[in-house]
């Protein structure tokens, strides 16, 4: 009578020590999504022209970095997508298509709490890479682009690694030249709006994203619920 418990007792640990391997490993790829997830979420946001929104993904250190004056978070966020963008020649693409690349598998208790992603924009439903020079460029990711660390339970961003990127020199060259101010610019009580003559069928693309860009600031100041946001309106640009 003793071996057949003994047996029946072994084949439980087993079965026991199996669920929880499987659990343990749904959990461990579930908290690698929710990286993906939350770079989802920020990318969304930037699609969306949220820039503000987009920065409620960033860990405290970004937050406190930026101190007090919330322009500089949704200046950087306009600033990097449209550098990005200008990469990828997708200037005059809204919805498009973020893939990304960890670089390794987040495992609990094994090394650090932080992963570095890759990061490439491509035009909606696009597929394949083609072996054109041109084309090459525009499917190759920014290799560790975006550090992600764990923060009080949560994934947040970290870092972006625009110095070292493909997209440096891109960067640069847009803070310098673009003129955020050309349609509007913040006074100590609001805003003044420029006399500026705006033809939507001539209008450039990087200049409908700053026209964009100027009406979401104008928006914020006055608050949502005196200028709420509609999809009609996104279309517009």
């Amino acid at each position: 009578m003793g071996k057949p418990n003994l047996k029946i007792g072994i084949s439980l640990v087993i079965i026991a020590v199996f669920v929880i391997g499987v659990l343990t490993y749904v959990s461990i790829l579930g908290e690698n999504d929710r990286i993906d997830r939350v770079i989802g979420e920020y990318f969304n946001n930037l699609k969306s022209g949220n820039y503000r929104e987009a920065c409620d993904v960033f860990s405290a250190n970004i937050q406190a970095n930026q101190g007090a004056d919330e322009d500089r978070c949704v200046t950087f966020n306009f600033i990097v997508e449209l550098a990005m963008l200008t990469h990828y020649n997708l200037m005059d693409q809204y919805d498009y298509t973020v893939e990304l690349q960890r670089s390794r598998v987040w495992i609990p208790f094994v090394g650090n709490d932080a992963v570095q992603v890759s990061i490439a924009l491509k035009k909606k439903d696009e597929r394949g890479v083609s072996g054109t020079r041109a084309d090459t460029r525009q499917n190759s990711r920014l290799h560790d682009f975006i550090t992600v660390v764990r923060e009080r339970g949560s994934w947040k961003i970290q870092q972006f690694n625009v110095t070292d990127s493909a997209i440096a020199e891109i960067y640069n060259e847009l803070r310098g030249r673009v003129d955020l101010n050309r349609y509007v610019q913040r006074t100590a009580d609001g805003f003044q709006i420029k006399n500026a003559d705006v033809n939507l069928t001539t209008l450039s693309p990087i200049d409908r994203r700053i026209l964009r860009f100027s009406l979401y600031k104008i928006q914020k100041a006055l608050g949502a619920e005196l200028l709420p946001q509609t999809k009609t309106k996104n279309k517009l640009f």
